[in-house]
């Protein structure tokens, strides 16, 4: 029986008007904006696998973490000024290894005049299996409702500030 995958999102309100902001996040690679701590490792490297910049659909960037955690990112689909979702597969950290696939997507809703609202939402689907339920439990408290809000919100944090700062450097209108 499959079950419904656990979900956490986030959104932040980035005073950045909708189209600069989108072609602002699209120009960044993760290794820019992921939050990291010492929870959280931080990236190391950013291959692509497929494709040139994890910006086509099809594209496959493998993102490598210090202490060599790896996670393999297709891209889905690309929305202009509207959303962005890619699918995370090949967890191989202890508790991500209950994961079949994660997938995720920056969501971009005009907010006012010169503001967007920015929207990170993540699935994360475990594999079937014995303890299946437990593993969920589990899973839920310790990487979604501890490691990943942590990490989200810190994130969003960080693409507000580098949106913002990079719109006002290139001269553009930011609130």
């Amino acid at each position: 029986m499959t079950q419904a995958p656990l979900m956490i999102q986030r959104s932040c309100r980035i005073p950045v008007p909708l189209a600069d902001c989108f072609a602002l996040y699209m120009s960044l690679r993760a290794n820019e904006y992921i939050h990291s701590d010492a929870v959280i490792a931080p990236i190391t490297k950013i291959e692509m696998i497929q494709g040139k910049s994890f910006n086509e659909v099809g594209d496959i960037q493998r993102i490598t973490f210090k202490g060599g955690a790896v996670i393999d990112e297709e891209l889905l689909a690309v929305v202009p000024n509207r959303q962005f979702v890619y699918r995370g597969v090949g967890f191989n950290q202890p508790m991500l290894s209950w994961l079949d696939h994660a997938k995720g997507s920056f969501e971009f809703e005009k907010d006012g005049d010169d503001a967007t609202l920015v929207t990170w939402r993540y699935l994360f689907y475990l594999k079937p299996g014995l303890a299946t339920a437990l593993k969920r439990i589990g899973f839920k408290a310790v990487m979604v409702d501890l490691i990943w809000n942590r990490m989200m919100t810190k994130t969003l944090v960080n693409l507000t500030q580098i949106i913002t700062l990079r719109t006002m450097h290139s001269g553009k209108k930011s609130v």
